[in-house]
């Protein structure tokens, strides 16, 4: 397994203007332990498996195994009972960093999250002026809790 950090955070500001040459992504999870996070992705005509481990602040394990499209359909359909979530990601390079701007769809319609993947979880990150309020040991804002309860049935922000 590979190790995986990475900080999350609110985009506060609009950034239409960033959001350039997106990728559609379908994504559902799979019942689990509790202990680790077993994700289906389809991205555009790539799907994967994959399997993290739970997170330590910024870190967690994770591991990827290419899919067929056909098999990844039928997991999301048959075996994530209806835990998915859609969005499309944008990418974004900005003060040495390439962020990933989530802009969700759905029922998570209106929200959009930024992360930047680091090499060091201590490492100093220039923050956009874009960026709102950091989400990173925030449960309810990780994807695998937006696809069981997203915002739209959140009674206010605050109860999250």
């Amino acid at each position: 397994m590979a190790l995986e950090i990475e900080r999350r955070f609110l985009v506060r500001k609009d950034v239409r203007h960033l959001c350039r040459d997106g990728v559609r992504i379908v994504q559902g999870y799979l019942p689990s332990d509790g202990i680790s996070t077993v994700r289906v992705r389809i991205a555009d005509d790539r799907a994967t498996l994959t399997i993290k481990s739970l997170k330590q602040g910024a870190c967690r394990e994770e591991t990827e195994h290419p899919l067929s499209l056909d098999f990844a359909r039928r997991l999301l359909l048959y075996g994530c009972e209806g835990r998915v979530i859609d969005k499309t990601r944008y990418r974004h390079c900005q003060d040495g960093l390439c962020w990933e701007i989530d802009v969700f769809h759905g029922e998570n319609t209106g929200l959009i999250i930024a992360e930047v993947e680091l090499e060091d979880p201590d490492q100093t990150v220039p923050l956009p002026d874009w960026i709102g309020a950091e989400v990173t040991t925030l449960r309810a804002y990780g994807n695998s809790s937006l696809s069981r309860a997203p915002i739209q049935r959140w009674s206010s922000p605050a109860a999250a």
